[in-house]
C-alpha cells in the first residue's frame, strides 16, 4: 500500500467515508418461511397461500389502497457490484479489465430461497467490508490515471474541475444528484489532497476510492420522499434504479437518468416504456442471472463426475451446458411468443458443436449457440438443472426430485428426522437399481412421507444420465423406467411416462404458474413474498395470465405492482 493510500483512509475516516464494519440491512432476517403456494394434497388451498384461498381476480378486486409490503434497504449483490463497476468505468477500459481480478475476493452471499441477493442477508461483514475497500483502492488508481477519465474545461486541472467531477460522477454513484453537503465533504476530501502535496490525479483518486465505499454507493437508498402514511412513492431517481436493477442488475444508463431529471418516470406509461426498451438493451441480457441461480446453472462449476464412469467428457462441459440453459432462456425472452409453457415442454434445446456431440445431436457445426431439436427433451427440465444435483458416479433421483418439489413447486420438504432407523435395507444387494432401492427405503415409514414426494417425480428423469445423454440402461447396466405417479400437488397429480409428460403437466400447472411468479417476485424484489404483497402478487398473476404466461410480459409486469410504485414505511 503506498504512503498517500495509507494516508487517504485515515482521511476518509475523519471526514466519515469509511464503511462501518458490520453495516445490515434495516429490517432484519425473516423468520419461519413458508411456501408462498401452500404444501398441495390435500390442504385446500388454491394459488399461494398469501391470497387467502381466493382468486388472483378476486384479491385484485379489493385492493383499494396500495399495499407495498416491506421495503428492506438492499447491499448491491457481488454481481450487481461488478455490473455497476463496469457501466461506471465503460470508458475505462483499463478498469473493466480489472473487475474480475478485483473482485474475485469478494465473500460469497448467502443463499436465501433459492438466490443470493436477499436484502435480508446481504450485509457487510469485516470481511467483505476489507474487500469492498481494496477493490476501490485498485479501481481508484487505475482510473485516476487514465487520461480519458476526467476531462476539464480548457484543460485546466485545478479546484473547479475537481468540483465539477464530483457532481457529475457523483450523480452516477449515488445514482442521484449530489446534495450540497455531500459535494462539500469530497470538495474537502481533494482539498486536503492538494494541501499534503499531491497533484490532481491523487485527489481524483481519493474522491474515487471514497465513493465507491459510501453506503449511498453499496447500498440501494430510497428515502427522498415524503411518506404518506405507511406508505411514499419513490422519486424519479428511485424509480430509475429500480427499473435499472431489474432489467440490467446495475445502476441507471444515460437514459434513465435523463429521463428522471425531466420527471418523466411518473406514469406508469412512462415507466412501462423504460421496462420494455431496457429489456431490448443488450445488457438485458443481465437478466439471465435469474435462470441461473434459480436452475442452479450457476453451481455447474463445481460438478465432479467419475472419469471411470464417464470416459472422454469435454473438460468444457459446465461451461457448456451453462451456454445452452442461457441461450435456450434469452431465445424465450427475446421472442414476441415466448412463453411459460415452453420452459417446461420444448422438444428443443440450443447447442453448439461440442454440446451437440455430447449430446449425440447434429446440426451446429461451430462454438455459436443454435436451436436444435431434441425429442425427448423437455425445456429447463431436461438440461443443466438435472446435472446440477446428480452425483459423481450416479444420477441422483432424490436429489433431482426434490428440485422440482422446492423450485418448481414451491414447496418445502421437511429435513430428514435424525433418527431414521435404516438397518433393515441392504446395500449389498447387486442388480438393483436406484430406483428400486428407493421403493424398498419408502417402505420405511420415517423416509415415505417425504421421499414420496421426491422420487416418484425423480425417477421420470432416469432416461438421462448425470452429464446429461439419453440413456436406456443405468449406471449398472439395468434398464431404466420411467414410468411413475406424481401426488401431492395442488393440480398436476396423476401418471406420467416420461419427462415429456411431467413437462407438460407442469406446463398447464396453476400452482407451477404461481411459483414461478413467486420466484421472480423473490429475485427481482430481494425478498420472500409476504401477507402484506398479496395485492402485488394477485396483479402478477392476472397479468401474466392475461399476456397468455409471456415470459416477457411478466417482467414487464413487475413494474405494475404496489412493491414497485410505493415503498413501504414503519412509522
Amino acid at each position: 500500500m503506498s504512503d498517500s493510500s495509507r494516508q487517504f483512509r485515515f482521511a476518509a475516516a475523519l471526514v466519515g467515508f469509511a464503511i462501518p464494519v458490520g453495516v445490515v440491512a434495516c429490517t432484519g432476517a425473516i423468520s419461519n418461511h413458508q411456501s408462498s403456494t401452500g404444501t398441495g394434497g390435500g390442504t385446500g388451498v388454491v394459488g399461494p397461500a398469501v391470497l387467502g384461498g381466493k382468486s388472483p381476480e378476486e384479491v385484485l378486486s379489493s385492493c383499494a389502497t396500495p399495499s407495498p409490503g416491506r421495503s428492506p434497504l438492499r447491499r448491491l449483490s457481488n454481481a450487481e457490484y461488478r455490473n455497476t463497476i463496469n457501466d461506471l468505468f465503460a470508458n475505462v477500459p483499463a478498469v473493466v479489465a480489472l473487475v474480475p481480478s478485483a473482485t474475485s475476493g469478494f465473500p460469497s452471499e448467502p443463499e436465501s430461497l433459492g438466490f443470493r441477493n436477499s436484502g435480508d442477508y446481504l450485509t457487510v461483514p469485516s470481511l467483505a467490508a476489507q474487500k469492498f475497500l481494496d477493490a476501490a483502492e485498485q479501481i481508484a488508481e487505475t482510473a485516476a490515471g487514465a487520461s480519458n477519465f476526467v476531462t476539464c474545461a480548457n484543460g485546466t486541472q485545478d479546484a473547479a474541475c475537481a468540483t465539477a467531477f464530483i457532481n457529475s460522477f457523483g450523480k452516477q454513484v449515488y445514482r442521484r444528484p449530489l446534495a450540497a453537503d455531500d459535494t462539500a465533504r469530497y470538495q474537502g476530501l481533494y482539498d486536503k489532497a492538494i494541501s499534503s502535496g499531491y497533484d490532481f490525479k491523487k485527489g481524483i483518486e481519493w474522491i474515487v476510492f471514497a465513493m465507491l465505499q459510501s453506503p449511498q454507493f453499496l447500498y440501494r437508498f430510497e428515502l427522498g420522499s415524503t411518506p404518506a402514511g405507511n406508505t411514499a412513492k419513490p422519486t424519479p431517481y428511485e424509480i430509475a434504479s429500480r427499473l435499472s436493477f431489474i432489467y440490467l442488475q446495475s445502476m441507471p444508463d444515460a437514459a434513465l437518468f435523463a429521463a428522471a431529471d425531466k420527471g418523466e418516470l411518473v406514469t406508469q406509461a412512462q415507466v412501462e416504456a423504460q421496462a420494455r426498451r431496457l429489456l431490448a438493451d443488450p445488457k438485458g441480457g443481465r437478466l439471465l442471472d435469474y435462470f441461473e441461480q434459480w436452475l442452479d446453472i450457476d453451481t455447474l462449476p463445481d460438478i465432479v463426475r467419475d472419469g471411470t464412469v464417464y470416459p472422454n467428457l469435454d473438460p468444457t462441459l459446465p461451461a457448456l451446458l451453462q451456454g445452452e440453459t442461457r441461450a435456450f432462456a434469452a431465445d424465450l425472452l427475446a421472442s414476441p411468443t415466448g412463453s411459460f409453457d415452453a420452459l417446461f415442454t420444448a422438444p428443443y434445446t440450443f447447442a453448439n458443436a461440442a454440446l451437440a456431440r455430447h449430446y449425440g445431436l447434429t446440426g451446429p457445426a461451430g462454438s455459436a449457440y443454435e436451436k436444435v431439436d431434441a425429442p425427448g427433451r423437455a425445456g429447463v427440465l431436461t438440461q443443466g438443472m438435472m446435472l446440477a444435483h446428480d452425483k459423481a458416479t450416479r444420477t441422483s433421483i432424490v436429489r433431482r426430485g426434490l428440485k422440482i418439489r422446492t423450485d418448481v413447486l414451491c414447496q418445502i420438504v421437511p429435513a430428514p428426522p435424525p433418527n431414521v432407523d435404516l438397518s433393515s435395507l441392504d446395500k449389498t444387494a447387486t442388480g438393483v437399481s436406484q430406483r428400486d432401492r428407493l421403493e424398498q427405503h419408502r417402505t420405511q415409514a420415517s423416509c415415505a412421507g417425504c421421499h414420496n414426494l421426491m422420487d416418484p417425480i425423480g425417477v421420470v428423469f432416469e432416461g438421462f444420465d448425470a452429464v446429461g445423454r439419453a440413456r436406456t440402461v443405468d449406471e449398472m447396466g439395468l434398464p431404466v423406467v420411467l414410468s411413475s405417479e406424481v401426488s401431492g400437488t395442488q393440480d398436476a397429480d396423476g401418471p406420467v411416462a416420461s419427462p415429456t409428460e411431467l413437462g407438460q403437466k407442469l406446463a398447464q400447472s396453476e400452482q407451477v404458474r404461481a411459483c414461478y411468479v413467486t420466484n421472480n417476485f423473490r429475485f427481482f424484489y430481494g425478498r420472500e413474498v409476504e401477507q402484506a404483497d398479496a395485492c402485488s402478487l394477485a396483479r402478477l398473476l392476472v397479468d401474466f395470465k392475461g399476456a397468455n404466461y409471456n415470459l416477457t410480459e411478466l417482467l414487464v409486469a413487475l413494474t405494475r405492482t404496489d412493491a414497485f410504485l410505493y415503498r413501504g414505511v414503519t412509522p
